[in-house]
């Protein structure tokens, strides 16, 4: 259990970015980046606040010429991958019918921030086949922990949870058509309020909470995912790559529910639930 490092590296980030939201509200719709619909566009850009350095430094507007560059730390796409920060995604899922029987360690069953592990009023993330023959449960108070899931139910499935913005994000495991493993950099990223806005509006993220269940997804300190396939940062929060060789790809969503284990067993009595490790291996 490492659990001391990362809850400090989220609360300090989190609040970092969080104190230049008001900022970031600010930012011109006048970008010369595509916009979510995929018009370009015509306006001469003017200058705000929208973009900073890691040293807090503003970034001129011409200065800037990639989706990263836009949200804060701009210098996101320089940043490494940090493998040793103890948040690590799952990469072979395992399940069962229910915890009963499961070696569940207690940081997965009780805690202020991820909840009381599986009972029927703790809070998951439900996805069900398109054909509705399938469904699988993923507890928050284990996504919670490891941000990542990579699955596989009627298409591979990638289910992503980002603490600091009660974001979640559910979409297909693939990278220009072709099926990817995804892990977590370590960094954490803020897009611009025109982009995160854009995203709430269309479904792309969704707003959970281990305790509350559906809640407001907070624009501040994102996680940002890496593909295995091409090493591209893609941005929980927008579901696009905002670096490296798919810059500006999104991620094809799935739809997906928040939910209650005890509804959602209700309503899919068939269902599978996520165990957590050591059952599920990480990377």
């Amino acid at each position: 259990m490492r659990r001391s490092a990362p809850t400090t590296r989220r609360r300090l980030l989190g609040a970092l970015a969080t104190g230049v939201a008001g900022a970031l509200a600010g930012c011109s719709a006048a970008s010369p980046l595509a916009a979510d619909d995929g018009s370009t566009p015509t306006d001469t850009p003017t200058p705000d606040r929208g973009a900073f350095a890691g040293d807090g430094t503003p970034v001129p507007v011409e200065e800037r010429d990639s989706l990263g560059e836009w949200g804060y730390p701009s210098t996101i796409c320089e940043a490494e991958i940090q493998p040793d920060i103890g948040i690590r995604a799952i990469v072979d899922p395992a399940y069962g019918a229910d915890w009963a029987d499961a070696d569940v360690a207690k940081k997965y069953r009780m805690g202020f921030e991820v909840g009381d592990g599986l009972t029927a009023d703790s809070f998951v993330i439900g996805v069900a086949s398109d054909d509705g023959t399938q469904a699988r449960a993923y507890p928050l108070s284990v996504v919670w922990w490891h941000e990542i899931v990579n699955d596989t139910l009627d298409r591979p499935l990638l289910v992503t949870f980002c603490p600091i913005c009660q974001s979640g994000m559910v979409a297909e495991r693939r990278v220009g058509g072709t099926e990817t493993t995804f892990g977590v950099t370590g960094q954490l990223w803020q897009p611009p309020q025109i982009y995160a806005e854009s995203a709430k509006t269309e479904g792309r993220v969704f707003g959970a909470s281990a305790t509350d269940g559906e809640a407001e997804a907070r624009n501040s300190g994102n996680l940002v995912l890496y593909d295995e396939l091409t090493g591209s940062y893609w941005s929980q929060f927008l579901a696009r790559a905002i670096c490296g060789e798919r810059e500006g790809d999104r991620l094809t969503i799935v739809p997906s529910t928040v939910a209650t284990w005890g509804e959602w067993r209700a309503d899919h009595p068939e269902t599978d639930v996520l165990l957590p490790p050591p059952a599920s291996t990480v990377m």
